[in-house]
């Protein structure tokens, strides 16, 4: 996706450590003919893996999924952090931590959406460490399910995330690698 990756080069700010900031066009006010087109791309890249759901993680990965799942024309579904009076109180849950957030959390998803039939396509904004994806995985498993594969807008390939996803046999697809952050400037791979 040559438009996100100019956008990154351009826009993306470089936080403290390798904290990358996208939210002017990714995650929080966001550009959605970019999450469009990014959501058109994932779906081209899974479209053969006979996907029944695409989960993520709330709440940045939420409009790439939902346009992912839009584009494969299958139900987008997204594990809450919190227990609300609106989730169903049947939930499959797993406990992950996030680093860029420094606090640890519980993902829930009602077990009425995810069966053991599913071949679930995990979708989120950006991969680092891969503790989301992983706790995303563990709702699958609970469940009975399958993980179809991983799909992200960014992946920050200087972090282990996707390299534990592939080690694990997990087809991870990334629209623009993170190559390293040198001196403040985003260098793609």
């Amino acid at each position: 996706m040559d438009e996100l990756k100019r956008r990154i080069l351009s826009e993306a700010r470089v936080g403290e450590g390798d904290i990358l900031h996208v939210d002017m066009f990714l995650n929080h006010c966001m550009d959605m003919e970019l999450l469009e087109e990014a959501g058109r791309q994932l779906a081209r890249r899974f479209r053969g893996e006979k996907v029944t759901k695409v989960l993520t993680a709330e709440s940045s990965g939420i409009a790439i999924a939902c346009f992912t799942a839009l584009a494969l024309k299958i139900p987008a579904i997204y594990a809450k952090k919190f227990q609300t009076g609106y989730i169903d109180p049947e939930v499959y849950a797993a406990e992950t931590h996030s680093f860029s957030l420094e606090k640890s959390y519980t993902l829930r998803v009602s077990k009425r959406y995810l069966q053991e039939d599913d071949r679930v396509l995990l979708v989120d904004d950006i991969l680092a460490n891969g503790q989301a994806i992983l706790g995303l995985m563990e709702l699958v498993a609970k469940a009975g399910g399958e993980v179809a594969g991983v799909g992200v807008a960014i992946e920050k390939g200087m972090r282990d995330g996707g390299r534990v996803l592939r080690g694990m046999g997990i087809r991870v697809e990334a629209l623009a690698t993170v190559a390293r952050i040198e001196d403040g400037t985003v260098v793609l791979d």
